[in-house]
Formats: structure tokens, sequence, C-alpha cells
């Protein structure tokens, strides 16, 4: 199906415009099939947008019927147009003035989904806004409404959904994508838990989860409470197997069971059991055709490793352009390397790179200066980047969730490979590559890989439940209580008895059905009554939770806010005791960052820690030196801001150390993450320097800063919870202060461009930019190129520049497109609409608001009892409060349809259809804009305050989703 043909389903010919520029001309078969039987762009009765003769028929109408019928779960793998589906789902909510919340897991993702939105629609008038856990600048109009589409990370909807459930009363669409995190441990209960949310408390809602492929697809199939669209198919052919002596023996998507061959080089150009030779003969072979090559590691450090290897042995052309851009950038160990690398073409790609470098690979890559990039699995979620050639150079994945427990790998499974082979395939085809430079790893990749590609079921084969092994039981109570109701005796009962439990267990409660959840916990079942009972105590005396006569647990307001700050309840009873003993009035950065670095959550957040030094301090190598260096540079720090006498620092440093003899790695890791972050937000080391000093790289500085920023932020919420916001208001706003500057690690002073969340805008660029004068927006907005050009690298300022004109530019376009439409209309006599919905509509929970009286100001005269006066032999003017208003002749024609109908809601589509009869590419945004012109002008008239703002505003209502209406009574209005 052509793009343009998507005009036969409603969408306006600007929008299809858009796809078809940004797009190829025609829908992949997966999106095709998602348009035509899955309703992906119905906005009404029915699942699709056609009118009902154009409607396809098939069997799936039957199970749109049912309850399950208006959700929808994508699996297919990557880059096969997924993520397209779920835009032209939320883009078609905004064009019919619904509101859709797009759902990622990281803010990286969500800033990227969030900027493409913008750059494709903003100018269009639709209105996109973002949330995550370090970005709350449209926290609020979320809440109230004021959007169209909303990126938000999974947490922070989460936190939305237990703090402000009414939300969602507004919202049609919810996508979640990036679903086979669902199988993650540390993602997939928190999903389960917000589709759970949607399901069950907002049944209105649809939800379309966007998932690749994941083991044990039966079970998601199963538990999911919608349709499933499941696709193998790519977009390109793609060829996949095995390099033995030399030889590609591959079989391709179509031809499964016939294997074909490709000579790649002689085998006697490579020794045996020499992974080295396999990979710089296979690597050396597709450069000569002319193709791109994405090798996947285990690891950041062998991607590293082997990139610097590569470009050792290899004689290809430099990425001189992106040599030339990386030279500006700031210094950091990683651009060292690049800057080694990039010299023949070849690239890294992982978590330790800074979000401007990895921006440079991506850049160059699409233009094709970058032809090698060694990659960990990072490229396989979330970046949209194709390569002609994919090579697998592992057979284990490697996972690193934590500080303490050892490194681990696991196999490497198929739904990993077909996830991470989808970014082959350029033009005709693609390879997707396993180098087998031993039989035994010949043998390992046949029986890993190549048999399941001859096994058409096995997608459907793996329903293994996931369970999570969890010690924190009164974190568990503490959630379980605020997602349902709980019998206290039943709640023990059932975990003793029960070798798993789930959160939705809840059925067991509520109507003993035993449907079981996606996700089970195992808890130790030792004494597992006096364990129950003594977490309840301790969630009850703290005021987490609060136990009816009947039994029945529920959870307070404190319990509610901990379980959406997604944070411990052994970390909140921490922070709680700290707040009430600290020194009101002198409290420290540095107290509160070692405060957060001692918490339980603070602990859990990871730090690159080599296993082998981790082993050493098993056999005790690091007796003193080493042990004790952060844990001195902690002591001076203590004294020198005079600290000695805070109990934190008493406690946990001073008489702690005196007891005892060594210091432990738990501490010894406490230490260096208080002490790195210190740094990183007192701007006085480079960032270079602090990488070297501590053994880290910025991407994993940044990740740690951003973990505490969120800790920093839950504590501030806890703070303000008991009293803090009245009584310690600068202690409070400290806390705040500080949750913002970690993020960026940016200075109190540079805090405002630091706010502006300008994508590759570091501290290093924020403290240049402040020594030259320039602190907030407004001053960036006044500087020119050259001016900033000297401070900055080219692609900053260019990025910065375009930023700060995009919304002025969009807003000069909107305005001067309406203009020329505003000239083409006489003004309009209009009759009376047919009786449209008013105000006080049930369904909609909005109340009837009278007009607010005019109020006494310095330049203002007494008020009026008539307020509105609309004459139609004078189309060009109004009288409002005694004083003449001019308008336009359309602007005229909206407001006497407004008066005729007062206080009634005129919905978006009868004042289109009546003022702008004929025209096509009219939208509700004609409509805001006009009446936003009508209060304009008025204010201008009356007096532009902060109180006629607020009155006008609520005279010329806008009723979120329906239309707009006139919020006076009869008597303050008069027609003639």
């Amino acid at each position: 199906m052509k793009i343009k043909k998507l005009k036969n389903y409603g969408i306006p010919s600007h929008i299809v415009n858009i796809w078809e520029k940004d797009y190829p001309p025609y829908l992949l078969p997966l999106q095709e099939e998602a348009v035509r039987n899955y309703g992906i762009l119905n906005c009404g009765e029915g699942i699709t947008g056609l009118p009902r003769r154009c409607a396809p028929r098939n069997d799936k109408q039957e199970d749109a019927r049912n309850d399950r019928g208006k959700n929808l779960l994508v699996i297919a793998p990557t880059s096969s147009g997924k993520t397209f589906i779920g835009e032209m789902a939320a883009i078609t909510q905004a064009i019919h003035l619904q509101k859709t919340i797009y759902l990622v897991p990281l803010r990286a993702l969500a800033d990227e989904k969030y900027r493409h939105f913008k750059n494709l629609y903003s100018h269009y008038g639709i209105d996109i806004v973002i949330s995550t856990r370090d970005r709350s600048e449209d926290d609020q109009n979320i809440i109230s409404g004021d959007y169209d589409i909303a990126v938000m990370a999974y947490e922070k909807f989460n936190y939305f959904c237990l703090m402000c459930p009414h939300f969602l009363d507004i919202v049609s669409l919810v996508i979640i994508d990036e679903m086979q995190l669902i199988n993650d441990s540390k993602w997939g209960p928190l999903l389960e838990s917000m589709v759970n949310h949607i399901d069950k408390k907002n049944k209105n809602i649809k939800i379309i989860a966007l998932s690749a492929f994941i083991e044990g697809q039966d079970a998601l199939v199963r538990w999911f409470p919608g349709r499933i669209l499941i696709s193998y198919q790519r977009s390109v052919e793609l060829r996949k197997g095995i390099v033995r002596d030399g030889i590609f023996n591959y079989v391709t998507s179509k031809k499964k069971k016939n294997y074909q061959k490709e000579v790649f080089f002689k085998p006697e150009a490579v020794r045996d059991n020499c992974f080295k030779d396999y990979l710089l003969k296979t690597v050396r072979y597709l450069l000569k055709q002319g193709e791109s090559v994405l090798i996947f590691f285990a690891t950041c450090g062998e991607t590293q490793k082997w990139a610097k290897w590569l470009a050792s042995q290899l004689e290809s052309p430099a990425a001189s352009c992106a040599l030339e851009e990386l030279k500006e950038m700031e210094e950091t160990l990683s651009r060292d390397e690049l800057r080694e690398t990039l010299g023949k073409g070849i690239a890294h790609y992982n978590q330790n790179l800074s979000w401007e470098e990895r921006n440079l690979i991506e850049t160059y890559q699409k233009e094709g200066e970058i032809k090698v990039i060694c990659a960990t699995d990072i490229m396989a979620m979330g970046v949209n980047l194709h390569f002609k050639n994919v090579i697998i150079a592992l057979d284990k994945i490697y996972n690193d969730e934590g500080n303490y427990p050892p490194n681990y790998r696991t196999s490497l499974t198929f739904a990993a490979i077909e996830n991470m082979g989808g970014r082959a395939g350029i033009l005709e085809f693609g390879r997707v590559i396993f180098l087998a430079h031993s039989l035994a790893l010949q043998n390992i990749y046949k029986k890993l890989y190549l048999k399941f590609l001859e096994d058409s079921n096995y997608n459907h084969k793996a329903n293994k439940q996931s369970i999570n092994v969890d010690n924190d039981l009164l974190t568990y109570l503490l959630r379980l209580a605020v997602n349902i109701n709980l019998d206290y005796e039943k709640l023990k009962s059932h975990i003793k008895k029960e070798e798993f439990v789930s959160l939705k267990s809840q059925s067991k409660f509520e109507d003993n059905n035993f449907l079981s959840g996606y996700w089970q916990f195992a808890f130790n079942k030792a004494n597992i009554d006096k364990r129950i009972e003594k977490a309840l105590n301790i969630l009850k005396v703290n005021r987490l939770i609060r136990i009816n006569k009947n039994g029945v647990l529920s959870p307070t307001d404190c319990g509610i806010l901990i379980a959406a700050k997604r944070i411990k309840a052994e970390t909140f009873l921490f922070f709680k005791s700290w707040l009430g003993y600290c020194k009101k009035g002198d409290i420290s950065a540095l107290e509160i960052l070692f405060l957060l670095a001692l918490s339980p959550d603070g602990k859990a957040l990871p730090i690159p820690f080599s296993q082998a030094i981790r082993d050493d301090y098993k056999k005790g190598i690091y007796q003193g030196g080493c042990r004790k260096s952060y844990w001195n540079k902690l002591l001076h720090l203590i004294f020198e801001q005079n600290g000695e006498d805070k109990k934190l620092f008493r406690d946990e440093i001073l008489i702690k150390k005196e007891k005892e003899e060594t210091t432990s790695l738990e501490d010894y890791i406490i230490y260096k993450k208080t002490h790195l972050l210190y740094d990183w937000i007192e701007g006085k080391k480079s960032i270079k320097a602090i990488e070297g000093e501590y053994g880290l790289y910025r991407g994993c500085i940044y990740r740690l800063g951003e973990g505490f920023s969120w800790l920093a932020d839950s504590l501030s919420a806890i703070a303000g919870s008991v009293g803090w916001e009245k009584k310690y208001n600068k202690d409070l706003n400290k806390i705040k202060m500080l949750s913002n500057r970690l993020v960026e690690g940016a200075q109190e002073e540079g805090l405002n461009l630091a706010l502006l969340y300008i994508p590759g805008l570091s501290r290093y660029y924020i403290r240049r930019l402040v020594g030259a004068g320039y602190r907030d927006e407004n001053s960036l907005r006044d500087a020119s190129e050259v001016e900033l050009g000297k401070l900055l690298p080219r692609r900053l300022v260019q990025r910065i520049q375009k930023i700060m004109k995009e919304e002025n530019i969009h807003q000069k376009m909107v305005k001067a497109k309406l203009m020329v439409q505003d000239e083409k209309y006489e003004p309009v006599i209009l009759p009376s609409p047919l009786k449209t919905t008013s105000i006080t509509s049930a369904s909609h929970n909005l109340k009837s608001v009278s007009a607010s009286s005019p109020s006494k100001t310095e330049n203002c005269k007494p008020k009026f009892v008539t307020i509105l006066e609309i004459d139609r032999r004078h189309t060009d003017r109004i009288i409002f409060e005694g004083k003449e208003v001019k308008l336009t002749p359309l602007a005229f024609s909206l407001l006497y349809l407004l008066a005729q109908n007062p206080k009634e809601v005129l919905i978006y589509d009868y004042l289109i259809n009546t003022i702008w009869k004929g025209s096509e590419d009219a939208t509700y945004t004609q409509v805001t804009f006009h009446l936003s012109k009508i209060r304009r002008a008025i204010l201008e008239t009356i007096c532009h305050n902060k109180r006629n703002r607020k009155k006008v505003k609520e005279i010329f209502k806008v009723v979120s989703r329906r239309g707009i209406m006139l919020n006076l009574e009869e008597d303050k209005l008069i027609i003639s």
C-alpha cells in the first residue's frame, strides 16, 4: 500500500506529505496489516479508519467486539517498521483531538522520540510534551491535559498513575515501545503493573504495545489483554549463516532449508582456532565490496579493544569530516580512542560514550564515512541505524546489574540474535554472519541458531514463567498494598502456601479466580509468618499503610509516594531518619550525596567494577593505599567543610572507622561514588581528569549522576511530605537544586542552561558559556552564531540556534497561513447550531464554570453589568467591558457563533464545518488560533495583567478534547 493511500483513512494531506517525505513511499507488510486489519488509524467505532463500505472483510472483526479487541500487541523483528505503527496511531489520535501517551524505557530514548515528533509535527499545531526522571517542565501540562502527544519514560508514567491517577481520564491511546523488556527483571514487573493499571482502571484507553522478539513469547501472548499481530517478515532478504574455512554457508529468509555459499577468503588465509584471523579476513572482504559492517561484542571493553585492533590492521579511508568535528569536542578518554580508530573509518559504540560522541558516530555512519562499528547490544534497541552486514562475534550476553554480584554471561538466545540481526539489510539484501573459527563453534552456532530457522513453530514453544527471587519483602508488601486491597489473613496464608506470588495475584484475594500474573516473586519461606508480621508492623508504624477493622490493608499518601518513586521501603526509612536528626539550615551537597550513596537504592546503582578487583578484595590484597584512598579524600572534605560534628558523618565514617581496621568493599564503593559525584557537580576538574582519577568513562558517570538525581528528587518529595516545605524551605530547595545539578554535573550558576535540555550541552560547555556571560535562555537567543562559535563546537552552535529559533519560526508559519485564510473569508452571520453537548456532561466529568467578574486594576474601570456586546452590522469590532476591541472578520464570525450559544460547548467539527466550510485543510488548530487572537485583542485593550488573563481565559474557554464555549451568562451579553 502506498502511503498516499492513507488519505482514504482520514489522514490529512499535510500529514501524508510528511510521511511521504520522511519514509519510503510504500508501507511495509507489517504496517499495512496493522492499518487494514487492526484498526490503528481508528478513532471511533469499528476496527479501521475506513468507512464501512471500504473496511476490509476479515475474521478479526469479530474479535474486535470483545474487551480484548481494542488493544494490540505487535511482535516483530528489529527494523520491521513497528515504530511507525505507533507513530501513525499517535498522529491519528492527535488530528482527531484525542490524547496519546507514548512510553519508552530510557530518558535517552524519550529525548530522541520527543525531538522526532517535535521536528515533524509541531509546526502543524500538534503539541508534543515530554516527561522523564529529570525532565518535569511539561508535567503540569500533562496533568491538565494541555498536550496532544506526551512522550514519557516508564517510571515517570508509573509515578503519574499513582500520584495523579485522573490524568488518564482524557487519554485515548497509550503506546508502549520496547515491550520485549517485559522479560527483564528490572523493567518486567513495572511494565506488568502499568498494563494492569490501564486495563483495570481505565478500560476506555486503547493500548498498543510494540515488542521485538522475546523468549517465552507464548507466555506474553496469553497474558497481554488484547489482540496479537506477529510478523517474521523482513523488508529485505537476509542471508544468515556461518563462515568456516573462508566459505559463508547461509540460508535466506525465504529458502530456510536450502544452503547457499559465498567465498569470503581462501581457507589457507586463516589459522584454525584463531578468531582474529577470521574477523580480519571477513571484515576486509566486506569492505572491499563497499559494504558497511556492524560487529556485536559482549562488553564495552571488547568493543573498544577490537575497534582499535581492526584500525591497526585495515587500510581503509578515514572518516575525515567526523574527525574534524571530533577535534572541537570536549576532551574525554573516549574521544582519544575514537580519534585513533576514525582515522580508518572505524568506531566503537557503547554506553561509555557521551551523547555528543554517539550522535557523531550515528551521523557519519548514515553519511557513509564510518564503515565499521563495534557495538554492544545497545545498538539493537532504539538506535535507527542500518548496515549491510551484521557480524555476531559472541555466543553469550554480558550482564552486570549491580556492584557486588560477580559479572556473568548468559547464553545468547534465538530472540537476541534475531533482534541484533535486524540491523542488517540495505537495498536488495543483508547478511547475518557467525564466525566459526573452530569446529566446536560451528556446531554451537548450528544448534543455537540455524536449526531454529527451519522450525517455524519455535517462537511459540518457550512458555517458562518469569520468576524474580526477591528478598525485599517489605517493599513488595507495600507495592502490593498500593496496587490492590489486601486481606491481612489471606495474604499471610497465600504467601506461606504458594511457591510463587505475583502482582496479579490480586485475583486470589478479590474474586478467587486464581489468575496468575506474568511475573512471579519467590520468597524464602523460613519464619514467613513472623517476617510478614514484622514487615507489616514496620509499614504501619511508619504510616505507609493502614489496616482497618476488617483486616484490609490500604496505603497512606506517603506509602503511595514511595511506590510511585520506585524506591525501596528501607530507603524511605533511612531518609526519614536523617530528615529527623540532620542539622537544619546547615545541610551540604556533600552530606546529601553521602546520604544517597548509603541508602539501599544508592548502593544498588551500578558502577563498573572489574571482577579482578572484586577478587582481590576478597583475598585481602587491597589492605591499604587504594582501599583507604577515597575514605581519606572524603574525610579531608568533611573537615574542610567543618562537617565532623554532623551525625551522619560521625556515625558512618568517624566512629565506624575506629571500630573497623579495614574498609569493606561496600564502603569503598560508597566513598567512591560520593567523592566522584562531588567532583562531578563542583566543576573544578575536567571530565577527562575525573575519568582518569576514577577509572570510569563519561557515559558511566552520567548514568550514575542520573540515578542519584532521581534519588535526590525522591528525598525532596519525602521531605516535602513531612513538612519541610514550610519549616525548612531553604534546605528543601537545596536538595531540589542538587537533584537538577546531578544530571549534567552543572554548577549552580549554570543550572538555568542545563535545564534547557539541549542535547550535547554538557557541563564543560555550560561552564564556558557562564564564564562568557551567557546564563539563561534569553542570552542564548540573543547571541549570534559567531559569538557562540568562539565558545562551542559548530554542530552544538547550530543545534542551539535551531532549538532557540524553531518555536518562533513555527508560530510565524502558522500565523502566516491562518492570516492568508482569514483574508479569504467574509464575516458570516450564522444560524444557531444543532444542539451540542453541555459542559456539564457527565461522561467527561466537567462542571459549568461561571464567568469571572471583571476586577479593578490601576488602568481599568469598575466592573460592568454587561461584559460583551456584539453588533452584526459592525463585523470588525466588539465591545468588551465598555471598550471597543478590533477583530478580524473570521474571528468575529467565530465569536458571533459562540455568542448565539452562551454556556454551550460547540464541538470542533461543527465549528470547522460551519465557518471553514469547503476547506479540506481546516483543523481544530484554526479554531484555537482564532480564539487566542480574540483573547489577545481583548487583553491589549482592557489591560494585560495576570488577573485579566485568567478572567479572559475563563470567559473564552477551551474544553479539552471537545470544543470551545463562551462562558458568559445571558444577562451579561448583548447581541444586536
